[in-house]
């Protein structure tokens, strides 16, 4: 069998949220995409039951589910507002509340879950004229030339080329590891738990997290009144010891650490586990290359950032992109895929500051480090215009 060669615009390595998400931006180029993908479109959302791993929405990545004509179909099955959210030290002497009128929004944000918004995605690529899905493939090579990158399909019978090719395939990125990118990484020594529990007192739409010795805890109201996303951040063995309870030993165990804020825990769902790591590329771009998403960047949990920051890496990308195909280029320029880096790598790098900068004051009990957080907290809770500040940064707004 012959060598089967196919050109396109854009090829796009990755089919999670943000590739997706890039793909149909790019779509409105009426450019050719291709969106490689070793699992391709699967995604078993049910309705039946809620998916483990959910993200924090923003404002700002709404907006771009708008623009895509996906938010009302997200609404449609399943997404839930939070209006306001609370913060406070484990020991309960420093408190923080944001409440979402005060910046003249709805919400602060929308839990999703992320099973639901593939589900979504998918279906509308899968229904695109302009974007080919390559599945079940092994990506071997990658080729770069002056005008154009190609990628050898694993048995050799077919290459897929284009003037550019985008990485959104993950932490461990093939694409990012072909080009060979170095990456500043560093473990958290954390390991994230996350389950669906059913509370005793209903949670009223308001996001909580305790920060605790030992790691961030937070429950995020999903739709139904007394069910949460629970994301429970902590050293490894802990963690561990955690995965081992029963379930009923679980619920105490986690409505004690959460000093019984929505009272006990009635029912667990399943859970799972994750290790956490911040990674940051030293480029997000080459010639006719350019990175997106985890990646290019994996943050800590606590702050909910992660899937936004991705998201708005594929919005700037787009859109740059399309300018320069509005202006009749064949290709996407080197100086625009450096506009996208010195942008998106300012903004992440000081959300990744931010994230760090949280964990280590959080993250002990040194009694010095203890009264200045608990004073921040409480001393900015009264600052109504530096609460409002904070709130509009993190939504994106």
């Amino acid at each position: 069998m012959g060598i089967s060669k196919t050109p396109y615009d854009v090829i796009i390595v990755g089919g999670g949220i943000v590739g997706l998400a890039l793909a149909l931006l790019l779509a409105k180029s009426n450019k050719r995409i291709a969106i490689v993908d070793k699992k391709g479109c699967v995604s078993d959302f049910k309705l039946a039951q809620y998916d483990v791993r959910v993200s924090a929405i923003t404002p700002a990545s709404v907006k771009l589910f708008r623009q895509l004509e996906l938010w009302s179909e997200m609404v449609a099955l399943r997404v839930s507002p939070f209006t306001q959210m609370e913060v406070w030290d484990g020991d309960g002497r420093g408190r923080i509340a944001f409440d979402a009128s005060s910046v003249g929004e709805n919400a602060l944000g929308y839990i999703v879950e992320n099973k639901l918004m593939l589900h979504v995605l998918w279906q509308r690529v899968l229904a695109s004229a302009q974007i080919e899905v390559v599945t079940g493939v092994e990506l071997e090579r990658l080729q770069r030339h002056e005008d154009k990158a190609i990628i050898d399909l694993h048995a050799g019978d077919r290459i897929l080329s284009a003037p550019l090719v985008i990485g959104a395939d993950g932490a461990q990125s093939w694409l990012r590891q072909a080009a060979n990118i170095a990456i500043n990484a560093r473990d958290y020594q954390h390991h994230a738990l996350v389950c669906t529990v059913t509370t005793e007192k209903p949670h009223h739409q308001t996001a909580r997290q305790a920060f605790m010795p030992q790691g961030p805890l937070a429950f995020l109201p999903l739709e139904e009144s007394n069910v949460c996303s629970i994301v429970w951040s902590s050293a490894p063995g802990h963690i561990e010891s955690l995965m081992q309870l029963s379930d009923a030993a679980f619920a105490v165990a986690l409505a004690e650490a959460f000093q019984y804020q929505l009272g006990a825990i009635l029912e667990v769902g399943p859970r799972a586990t994750f290790p956490l790591t911040m990674r940051h590329v030293k480029q997000y771009v080459q010639p006719g290359l350019a990175l997106v998403g985890d990646a290019a960047h994996t943050i800590h949990p606590l702050a909910g950032q992660g899937l936004n920051l991705g998201l708005a890496d594929a919005a700037l990308l787009a859109q740059l992109i399309m300018e320069d195909y509005a202006h009749k280029h064949d290709y996407v320029k080197y100086s625009t895929l450096r506009r996208y880096e010195r942008a998106r790598k300012a903004d992440n790098m000081t959300m990744l500051a931010a994230m760090d900068g949280f964990k280590q004051l959080f993250g002990n009990d040194i009694p010095l480090l203890k009264w200045l957080r608990q004073r921040g907290l409480n001393v900015t809770d009264r600052l109504p215009f530096i609460k409002d500040l904070i709130l509009q940064k993190a939504m994106g707004l």
